[in-house]
Order: C-alpha cells, then sequence, then structure tokens
C-alpha cells in the first residue's frame, strides 16, 4: 500500500499533525503520540517489537498510529524520524542516556560522579533551553505578566521549587503574588478569587498532580489567561493555556534536573523587571 500524498513528510509537519489530533486519538494511540513526541530517537532507532514493549501496547497498535497519519506502515512513518536524525537533530535524549549509564556505573563507589553527571546533564539541559525557547513566546509571557492586576503560581512536587522560586521573584518586583501552596486545603477557595485581569502560572510535568491539572482545567473554563512551564505539548497544561513553554529536563536517574525549568523561570522574572522598568521610564519622560 503506498503512503497518502496528505502523509507528513518531515518531523516538524508530524508533530504538528500529531499535537492538533491528540485529543482525537485512542488512549493507545495518546500513549504512542506521548512518546514520539517526548522521545523521537527512539521511534527512530528501535524497532516495533521494542517501541511496543515501552509503550505497553501491541505491536499493531504502532502500524495503525502510523496508517492514522496517512503512512502506509509504522517502517514507512519511521523513515520521517530517521531523516531527522540525518538532517542534524541535536542527539539531545542519546546524551542524556550515556549519563545515565555512567552514573549507574560508578556512583557507588565514587560519588563524586553524581556531581559530575547531574552537572552535565543541567548543562544539556539549558543548551536544549536555549535552543527551543522561541523569543516571540518569552516577550509574549513577560508582556502577559506585566498585565496582570495579580499572578497566581501554581506548582506541587518537582514542580514547587520552581513555582516558589516565581513567586518570590515577583514578590522582589513588589507584583502583586499568590502562591497556591494548598497549606491548609484553602487552594479551590483561592483560585475562586481569580478574575479575568488576573494571571494563573502552571508549573506541572509527568506524572502531572491531579490538583494542578484540576485547577488549571478550572481556570482555563473561566477564561482567565494561564501561562504554563511543563515538559509537552500533549501535557494537560499546554492544552488549557494561552501559552506554554516546554522544558525538556530528562532524566538520568531518580531525580531530573530542574536547571532547565529554573533558569526559564529567572528569564521569566528579570525580563519582568527590566520590562516593567522601561515602562517607567517611557511613562516619566
Amino acid at each position: 500500500m503506498a503512503p497518502d500524498a496528505s502523509a507528513p513528510a518531515s518531523f516538524d509537519s508530524l508533530r504538528h499533525e500529531v499535537q492538533a489530533r491528540y485529543d482525537d486519538l485512542s488512549p493507545h494511540l495518546q500513549r504512542l503520540a506521548r512518546l514520539a513526541l517526548e522521545d523521537p530517537n527512539r521511534f527512530a532507532l528501535e524497532t516495533v517489537t521494542s517501541l511496543a514493549q515501552a509503550s505497553e501496547v501491541q505491536p499493531s497498535t504502532l502500524i495503525r498510529f502510523a496508517k492514522e497519519f496517512g503512512y502506509s506502515g509504522f517502517s514507512d512513518m519511521q523513515k520521517v524520524f530517521r531523516l531527522r536524525l540525518i538532517e542534524g537533530a541535536p542527539a539531545y535524549r542519546e546524551q542524556i542516556y550515556q549519563h545515565r549509564s555512567r552514573l549507574e556505573a560508578t556512583a557507588e563507589r565514587d560519588p563524586m560522579a553524581i556531581l559530575q553527571e547531574f552537572t552535565d546533564a543541567s548543562i544539556l539541559c539549558l543548551e536544549r533551553l536555549k535552543d527551543t525557547v522561541e523569543p516571540a513566546a518569552l516577550a509574549r509571557a513577560i508582556e502577559m505578566m506585566a498585565a496582570a492586576d495579580h499572578i497566581y503560581v501554581i506548582g506541587q512536587r518537582r514542580a514547587f521549587p520552581i513555582a516558589a522560586y516565581i513567586a518570590y521573584g515577583l514578590a522582589r518586583l513588589e507584583h502583586r503574588t499568590q502562591l497556591l501552596d494548598f497549606v491548609g486545603g484553602m487552594v479551590p477557595q483561592q483560585v475562586a478569587t481569580l478574575r479575568p485581569t488576573d494571571l494563573l502560572i502552571a508549573v506541572a510535568f509527568a506524572e502531572y498532580t491531579p490538583a494542578v491539572v484540576e485547577v488549571v482545567r478550572d481556570v482555563h473554563i473561566r477564561n482567565i489567561p494561564i501561562l504554563a512551564l511543563t515538559d509537552v505539548p500533549t501535557s494537560p497544561l499546554a492544552k488549557h493555556s494561552e501559552l506554554y513553554f516546554c522544558v525538556d529536563d530528562a532524566d538520568i536517574h531518580r531525580f531530573r534536573p530542574i536547571a532547565g525549568s529554573m533558569s526559564l523561570a529567572q528569564s521569566l522574572i528579570i525580563g519582568l523587571g527590566y520590562y516593567k522598568d522601561a515602562r517607567k521610564e517611557v511613562s516619566a519622560t
């Protein structure tokens, strides 16, 4: 069977197609879509059997996934992922895997290796961040923050230190801010006070904290702007946000580096500070 003429010919076009149709896919196909977007190198290099095992689906599901997007079969779709590698896309995940292997081999007898590997992995995350954040999106995020009457910030588990830092930075800039930290169980009542002129900054990565996802969904339904820091375009935060950033802090052991996410948070805060100063200078003249 020949591939459909409308089948995406590049990884970028396939990625956009997957993102646009994600909600309409079956749960098994959504699982494959997440893996394809999160780890395209794996899709390029591994067999149908190994990918099926990693995704906990039947091998036939990968064939169905490929045909869903107009390809004749999985090998036809896989050519798009392999072309991405040939054209020089950064082997970011492959480097992370190498760090993980070295850490597992040396950490027990050489604790200094932990510092070395986490530092190197964080550097990779930061380099990746510079390559993936769009300047226009960063400028738009700062404008959203500056325009908000009151900014609410939420994040739990691994995302909590990032959310806490954003709230800290906004407070340092004397911007009206509230960290939704779930202390006392009053978050639903706090969220109820948000107005359309406010902004919710939400931070969450897989596995997404259900309470945070619920808050984001509630705020979205009420047409209140949301700025999200998350990991993949298919995350529940990205789905409901006016603007989102994907930060790929790939894990090398039990804990993922947060250098990329924290650097983005700091950039937003510092950028907002300069933006406010510039507006003051214009008003004074």
